[in-house]
């Protein structure tokens, strides 16, 4: 091979290795910064993790989340349980549809439920991180344990709202139902 085809192999080998080094990164990185953000918006700065937000609801003015819907009420709770479990407790009875999600820090959806699925019952979950805590506590009797890919990430509550003005204490009640706590070992 002549010293010029050489060396332009050698130059496109280099390129699409740097190519393909920065499409990775970016896809290995987006989601976290993605997230990232949201969980800021979620528990801002004067607000601890673990704590639920009720923001407003959504009008054409407001990105508090990604997408969000007028038809819906939200509530959040940015989650860290890298020392110790979160519980997780609701009993939105609401006539209408309701989901709980959780998201891991890379913006996965690992955990939902719904009005369907709840059938009714409250909900109690225990959120546990991806490694394993000192002096693990007893559990809630009857508590669902789920456990979470990465130690942060969000809990995003929907209310399906058809009119506000005539159901708000309804579905006011059912997302203000949801409680986001540390496990302690008296729950």
């Amino acid at each position: 091979m002549p010293a010029r085809a050489r060396f332009w192999s050698i130059r496109l080998a280099a390129l699409l290795t740097v190519a393909v080094a920065v499409h990775l990164a970016a896809l290995w990185a987006l989601p976290r910064l993605i997230m990232g953000r949201v969980m800021s918006a979620a528990a801002p700065a004067s607000q601890a993790s673990n704590q639920v937000v009720f923001p407003p609801p959504t009008d054409h003015l407001q990105r508090r989340v990604v997408m969000p819907s007028p038809d819906l009420l939200y509530a959040l709770c940015a989650f860290d349980v890298s020392t110790q479990p979160m519980r997780i407790r609701a009993h939105p009875q609401s006539p209408n549809y309701w989901s709980i999600a959780l998201y891991a820090a890379n913006s996965d959806n690992f955990f939902v439920i719904n009005d369907r699925e709840a059938s009714g019952r409250p909900v109690d979950i225990v959120l546990s991180g991806p490694s394993a805590y000192p002096g693990q506590m007893p559990m809630p009797a009857g508590a669902q344990v789920v456990q979470a890919p990465s130690a942060k990430g969000l809990l995003l509550m929907r209310v399906l709202v058809t009119d506000y003005t005539r159901e708000r204490d309804t579905v006011e009640a059912a997302r203000r139902s949801l409680q986001c706590e540390p496990l302690t070992g008296a729950s």
